[in-house]
C-alpha cells in the first residue's frame, strides 16, 4: 500500500482484505472435509446473495445469517447437530489483523489524523474489532449494516461521507477523504463519488 504525502481530512479503510485477513486459520477446508462437502461449499453458501445481502444491509443479524448458512448446508448434510458442531469453527474464526495496515493506521493516528473503517459488514462487526484488538485504530465504524446500504452503491458512500462530516463537525470536501479497498468496483465507485481512492494491494 503506497503512502501518500497529501494531507486528508479523513482516512477510510475497507475491513476485510485490507485490515483483516480470513486466510490464516481458515476453517472452511476442515469443515468441508469433515462433512464430505465439495471444496468451496461453505464460502459459496455464506456469500449467496439471498443470505448475505439482507445481513450486510441490516435486515437480519449475524446470528440469523449463521443459522441460515447452517440450514442451507443441512440440505446437503441432513444432520443438524453435526453441521452445527463443525460450523462452530467457522463462527469462531474471525480473521487476523493485517500487520502492514495496522502499522499504517497507528502512524496516521500518531500523526493526529482521523481514521475510519468502512465495511459491508454485519451487526457483529464492533465485537469482531474488539476481539481482534482493532477498535482503538478507528474513530468510527462505517458499517453497511447500520447504513442500510452497501458498497459500491453511491448512496453508501454518500451516507458514509455525511457521518464523517458529522463526526468532524464541519463540511468536508469529497476530495479530502482518502479511501482504500481491495475490490476494484468499490474503488471505482469511491472515485466516482469524489473520494481520493486507491486499490489496496499487498
Amino acid at each position: 500500500m503506497s503512502r501518500r504525502v497529501t494531507e486528508h481530512a479523513a482516512y477510510v479503510f475497507d475491513l476485510d482484505g485490507v485490515v483483516r485477513d480470513f486466510a490464516p486459520g481458515d476453517q472452511n477446508p476442515v469443515i468441508e472435509a469433515a462433512l464430505s462437502l465439495p471444496p468451496g461449499t461453505v464460502a459459496a453458501t455464506a456469500f449467496r446473495p439471498d443470505l448475505l445481502e439482507p445481513t450486510i444491509t441490516g435486515q437480519q443479524t449475524f446470528d440469523e445469517w449463521y443459522a441460515a448458512i447452517c440450514l442451507a448446508i443441512e440440505s446437503a448434510v441432513p444432520e443438524p447437530d453435526r453441521v452445527k458442531e463443525h460450523m462452530e469453527k467457522w463462527r469462531a474464526h474471525r480473521g487476523s489483523p493485517i500487520e502492514e495496515t495496522v502499522e499504517r493506521l497507528r502512524t496516521l493516528r500518531e500523526d493526529g489524523h482521523r481514521t475510519y473503517v468502512f465495511t459491508n459488514g454485519t451487526d457483529y462487526i464492533p465485537q469482531e474489532l474488539e476481539l481482534l484488538g482493532l477498535t482503538p485504530l478507528f474513530d468510527r465504524v462505517l458499517n453497511s449494516a447500520d447504513l442500510g446500504i452497501a458498497k459500491p452503491d453511491p448512496a453508501a458512500f454518500a451516507a458514509a461521507h455525511r457521518i464523517i462530516e458529522s463526526d468532524l463537525g464541519r463540511h468536508v470536501g469529497r476530495h479530502d477523504v482518502w479511501f482504500t479497498d481491495d475490490r476494484p468496483d468499490n474503488v471505482e465507485a469511491a472515485r466516482r463519488f469524489g473520494w481520493d481512492a486507491e486499490l489496496f494491494t499487498r
